[in-house]
């Protein structure tokens, strides 16, 4: 097995796949599957049409059991779900009698549930009972994503007899990154590195080296708070436990880093208003319109309303022409200025960074920002208005304001309108965290929209009237 995937190793391996499985080579194949890492496999999966994917796959179960739940679990959701389509149901429920029991949730999760429930009925209860007792758990909390192969050792051990225990558990579990310890009635009571117990001599029992103060997750905490906090305590692996701080699992790093990049994933398709259900169903062009539909609603009706406003706060005909050349500026530099202070916001506030104590700190940083940034652009507007008067003769016996006021409208409401926006994308996301929802929402349609309205009602509100104060 080569040590590392170059790009020209991925290149000469995909084709390689793809040479085997149009001649439908078996023995090949099954000896390149062989000799390659399951992620690797993951990856050249997809450069395969879908009867050489379901071919290969199958190869792979037959002969790598183990290694087909490894590629499971690297393949993007709507490739699993093809190939899983295309699977015996009976091979599916083997298959995930070879896969930790974490992985396992995860790949029947993805499951339709009409295929769901085929598999589970077929599962056997006795060695998967794991499995059905994770998927009573809530969606996309610990308890749904935590490992059940950990060591676990009594406090009353010595650090000699918890050496023998190990080597007897260390063939059957994958996890030795912490010694969880626990008392009589399985409470978790300490934790322990491998380092510690190493270093300590023989006689000494397991509490007086423990570390009592132990950062755990109970079983409804939600996976992205566990991730945060891995990462706030540079954390390989956090214990579960339930209501009675009964030691139940544990969430390893690859779950955490798995995590991560969801909950990155599900931020960014709300943030323009659709869902990674997409990439499930993409095959399937009325479930995925049926995604976009109500955000791009609002956002037609906001459009709507703004465009109301806009003939609401007509000056003059003449006027309003003219003020209407700005209004792309006003609605683009907001949404813009917007965007960028919303994302901030809503990265600020899963890392972690935007703690409750320092959210008015960063909105007073913003509002800053926003009036530096807004002066810069009204003066640049209020130019460009005035030049495109004088370019194009604007002016005439029946207007009512005279040039250089024109650049004070335009420049005055573009200062306020881009302030506004900065204001508004650092409070939204802080106001929908305050309240407890997703504050990824707030980067959406729903807001882009509410932008562009009150940019328009500031910009044409405050020209009507600085016009109407300017008139003779």
């Amino acid at each position: 097995m080569e040590p590392k995937y170059t790009p020209r190793r991925a290149e000469l391996l995909g084709a390689t796949l793809r040479r085997f499985a149009r001649r439908g080579a078996r023995g090949h194949i099954s000896n390149l599957l062989a000799k390659t890492r399951p992620g690797d496999v993951a990856i050249q999966l997809r450069g395969l049409t879908p009867s050489e994917q379901s071919r290969v796959f199958g190869i792979l179960v037959e002969d790598f059991p183990a290694s087909a739940g490894s590629v499971l679990t690297e393949l993007e959701p709507d490739l699993r779900l093809a190939i899983l389509e295309q699977t015996e149901t009976e091979a599916i429920a083997a298959l995930l009698g070879h896969m930790p029991v974490d992985d396992a949730v995860a790949v029947v999760d993805d499951l339709p549930s009409e295929l769901q429930e085929q598999v589970m009925a077929l599962v056997d209860l006795g060695e998967l009972a794991e499995v059905q007792e994770h998927l009573a758990y809530e969606d996309e909390t610990a308890g749904r994503i935590m490992d059940s192969d950990f060591v676990a050792l009594h406090e009353d051990e010595t650090v000699g007899d918890a050496v023998a225990t190990i080597r007897e558990q260390a063939a059957g579990t994958e996890n030795l990154l912490y010694l969880y310890i626990v008392d009589d009635d399985r409470h978790l009571a300490g934790v322990a590195s491998l380092r510690q117990l190493l270093l300590s001599t023989p006689e000494k029992k397991l509490k007086e080296i423990a570390t009592q103060g132990v950062v755990k997750v109970h079983t409804d905490t939600d996976q992205e708070e566990v991730a945060q906090l891995a990462a706030r305590y540079d954390l390989l692996a956090i214990p579960v436990t339930d209501s009675s701080n009964h030691l139940l699992g544990i969430v390893t790093v690859d779950d955490i880093i798995d995590v991560f990049k969801e909950e990155a994933t599900e931020d960014f398709f709300k943030m323009v208003g659709t869902s990674d259900d997409e990439l499930v169903y993409q095959d399937r062009s009325f479930k995925v319109a049926g995604f976009r539909l109500p955000w791009l609603l609002i956002n037609l009706f906001g459009l709507g309303v703004a465009g109301i406003l806009v003939e609401r706060f007509q000056v003059s005909l003449r006027e309003a022409l003219f003020l209407l050349t700005f209004v792309p500026v006003v609605m683009g530099m907001g949404g813009n200025l917007g965007s960028q202070t919303s994302t901030i916001a809503i990265r600020g506030l899963a890392t972690g960074r935007i703690s409750v104590g320092q959210r008015r700190q960063f909105l007073w940083q913003q509002v800053k920002v926003g009036a530096i940034l807004g002066v810069a652009c009204a003066l640049l507007a209020a130019a460009a208005a005035v030049g495109l008067e004088s370019v194009f003769d604007i002016s005439g016996p029946d207007m009512t304001v005279s040039l250089p006021h024109y650049g004070l409208v335009v420049g005055v409401s573009l200062f306020f309108a881009i302030l506004l926006a900065s204001m508004n994308g650092a409070v939204v996301p802080l106001f929908f965290d305050r309240i407890g929802i997703d504050p990824a929402v707030a980067a959406g349609p729903l807001v882009t929209t509410t932008m562009d309205i009150s940019g328009i009602l500031i910009y044409f509100g405050l020209a009507s009237l600085l016009i109407e104060g300017l008139t003779p």
